[in-house]
């Protein structure tokens, strides 16, 4: 739970931290001698732990964590020297820093806090860690004075209620870097070179402050060079080795068309294993388990849908290293689902592939069916005669047979489709013959024979028949009339019917999908479409008006 409530002091946080710095400073000020500092420093910590939930209010305290907090509290205050100061000043300096990049004058309120104890560090109390001549003693004494007085200036600067900001603790440790490198360069260069302290304080500033800009000008690219800061990036990413190697293995893994992606995985997570660092891993996806290598205390897991990675280190993993691990496992099932989906992709189109053959081929077989439907109530008509059956038995059989033996190979191996070709006349007649006695009315105007892919043009035909046989199931009145013209080597059939118009809508799609419809059109008509464009042929409903619905097939031979 929280040690105490962030909104009650919410409106005050300035002054609680110019009060907290105040009395630290002011203890150090009067020095362990004096039983005052003690007092201060006493209400130090208890401002720290009415100003903490406001900087963190996120932060909970257990009573684990009280406990050692308490711990600390009493060695500070029993064991209170310099050395201990500068340590606490320190930890207090990171807090501050990493607030110090708020937004408004919260920022100038934590960096006057931040400036403070900084000059109060390198100017006041590191001179005297070491016994060293720093500021003379009046002039110390006005320093302190004055620090002591800004910090009072905190309690003047209002508090605003802000968003809760994350704390830059990396910032504020970079900073204490500095500071501990400006105090102990200082030091060593008066120990080493004999020249006062506050020299030494500069020409050890002047340094920093040259390091720091030849750092940034080297930050960024220019002249050629491409920068520390692209450098760090591609450290981290190649931190576990080459990012661009793995890459390129997953990538050439992956274009191998006869590696499946349980393979393509295996040898995936093979490759992975020859990284110095890695000294196991394990996957699971769907019901399946595999291991490879040792386990090892040192681990971390990415998971994917289905896919479940473990890898195993020799070492703990660092935050880096985690981050780069997690980028190659996240790349390594990238390109697994990827491989996945082209398998699924494969059997959709093979699936596709069946589909299509089944259903160009279901309409051949039911046209045979219905022909052998038709044959049959004609010869088991008790006003047919003998001769009339023999004929037609004659004359439809031998065409049944070749149809079914065509439709058969078709189904067995679709690839090998070949289209039988025959005189348009003979053609012409076969189908009359087929739809003898099934009112339909057959014109023709024939100039020259030709030949046709026989297959598609009885496909097509029937199907549109049908069609309009059908229909004729529900307007029992409408005529059926096929017309034939072959002139000149050009070949068009008409199949027109006096029933209702299509639908727009329907007639906009009619050849373009597969429709379900209740009066005969859907996937045949896309399959008629399908094998006459196979044939270069032309099929269109050229006309729709209510009374006169036709559709034409035309090509030029």
């Amino acid at each position: 739970m929280s040690l105490l409530s962030a909104k009650r002091f919410s409106g005050f946080e300035h002054q609680l931290l110019g009060l907290m710095l105040f009395s630290l400073l002011m203890a150090i000020f009067i020095g362990p001698e004096n039983k005052l500092s003690y007092s201060l420093l006493i209400t130090h910590f208890g401002l720290f732990l009415l100003w903490q939930p406001i900087l963190k209010p996120e932060q909970s305290f257990s009573g684990l964590n009280l406990f050692l907090l308490t711990g600390f509290v009493l060695a500070f205050i029993i064991w209170f020297n310099l050395w201990i100061s500068v340590f606490w000043m320190l930890l207090l300096l990171s807090l501050l820093t990493g607030r110090i990049f708020a937004r408004g004058i919260g920022r100038a309120a934590y960096g006057l806090a931040v400036i403070i104890i900084f000059l109060e560090l390198v100017l006041i109390i590191n001179p005297r860690l070491f016994d060293l001549p720093g500021i003379p003693r009046s002039l110390s004494l006005v320093t302190e004075l004055a620090l002591l007085g800004l910090l009072l200036l905190l309690i003047l600067i209002p508090s605003r209620k802000i968003l809760p900001a994350h704390i830059d603790f990396i910032r504020g440790f970079f900073v204490v870097i500095l500071t501990l490198f400006l105090c102990m360069g200082s030091v060593l260069t008066t120990f080493s070179s004999s020249i006062p302290y506050l020299q030494s304080l500069a020409i050890t500033i002047l340094i920093a402050a040259t390091f720091l800009l030849a750092t940034a000008i080297l930050w960024t690219p220019r002249a050629g060079f491409t920068g520390l800061a692209q450098l760090w990036e591609k450290y981290l990413l190649n931190i576990g080795g080459p990012f661009e190697e793995w890459i390129s293995r997953l990538a050439a893994i992956e274009a191998n068309p006869n590696i499946n992606p349980q393979q393509f995985l295996e040898s995936s997570i093979q490759h992975l294993m020859n990284r110095p660092w890695v000294c196991g891993t394990r996957w699971q996806m769907a019901d399946t388990e595999t291991t490879s290598g040792k386990q090892s205390a040192n681990y971390t897991t990415f998971t994917d849908n289905d896919l479940k990675i473990t890898l195993y280190a020799y070492n703990p993993i660092g935050p880096a290293l985690l981050l780069h691990t997690k980028l190659l496992l996240a790349v390594l099932s990238f390109y697994y689902r990827a491989k996945t989906q082209e398998q699924q992709l494969i059997k959709q189109a093979h699936l596709r592939a069946i589909y299509e053959t089944g259903a160009k081929l279901t309409h051949d077989v039911k046209n045979i069916l219905q022909s052998t439907q038709t044959m049959t109530q004609i010869v088991l008509d008790e006003d047919t005669r003998l001769e009339d059956v023999q004929t037609i038995l004659q004359q439809q059989l031998p065409l049944l047979t070749q149809r079914l033996k065509t439709t058969l190979d078709k189904l067995s191996d679709p690839q090998q489709e070949r289209s039988k070709v025959a005189r348009i006349t003979v053609w012409w007649d076969q189908l009359k013959t087929r739809y003898n006695r099934r009112n339909i009315n057959f014109l023709e105007n024939i100039k020259t024979d030709v030949e046709i892919p026989v297959d598609t043009y009885d496909s097509i035909t029937e199907n549109l028949l049908e069609n309009a046989r059908n229909k004729r199931l529900l307007e029992s009145e409408i005529e059926i009339v096929v017309r034939l013209e072959c002139i000149e080597g050009r070949v068009r059939i008409t199949v027109c019917d006096t029933g209702k118009a299509i639908d727009e809508h329907l007639a906009a799609i009619l050849f373009t999908t597969p429709l379900h419809s209740e009066d005969g059109f859907g996937i045949g008509l896309y399959q008629a479409q399908q094998q006459a464009r196979h044939h270069h042929i032309e099929l269109e409903l050229y006309e729709n008006t209510n009374g006169r619905v036709c559709f034409k097939l035309e090509q030029q031979t």
